[in-house]
């Protein structure tokens, strides 16, 4: 089960850079899966929470959230802890900016904003059309649309990891 593979730190569980990984693999599994049965929204739903845990695994990176990803605010307060303990700088984000589903937002973060926006502008463009928010609204994607939408998302995700 995945919980299996979690990290436990002092304040709880994180969700580990190695779960994050595994996520991303099987939530584009999923989403073919799903395209090739014609489940056209629901692929590309799935496939939009692929680019999301892939930025938040990058932001992981580049933050040296070395121990995973915070998901309460009991963790992301040890990571604050953990930072003013271990850096002399002080940190340049606003720590709860990161637990969003705003694909822009954590991009920012991410420490590859230049580069996705400037070399995968059109993919970008395709795969900031996902909000988390569809799943109470009945979406029409046609197959044409999944395919354009999962081939930008397999393009940004190998850009990302």
């Amino acid at each position: 089960m995945v919980f299996d593979i979690l990290a436990k730190n002092e304040s709880g569980y994180l969700i580990s850079n190695q779960t994050l990984k595994y996520l991303i693999a099987n939530k584009i599994k999923d989403a073919e899966i799903l395209k090739r049965n014609n489940r056209f929204p629901a692929s590309v739903y799935i496939a939009g929470y692929a680019v999301e845990i892939a930025l938040k695994y990058k932001v992981c990176k580049a933050l040296q959230f070395d121990f995973g990803f915070p998901e309460t605010t009991q963790e992301l307060s040890a990571y604050r802890n953990y930072i003013n303990r271990n850096y002399s700088k002080p940190l340049m984000i606003a720590l709860n900016d990161i637990r969003t589903h705003n694909l822009n937002r954590l991009l920012f973060y991410s420490g590859i904003e230049f580069k996705i926006r400037n070399d995968f502008f059109s993919e970008w463009r395709i795969v900031t059309e996902w909000n988390p928010e569809n799943r109470y609204r009945k979406v029409r994607i046609m197959s044409k649309s999944a395919d354009k939408y999962l081939k930008a998302v397999n393009k940004i995700i190998k850009e990302i990891n």
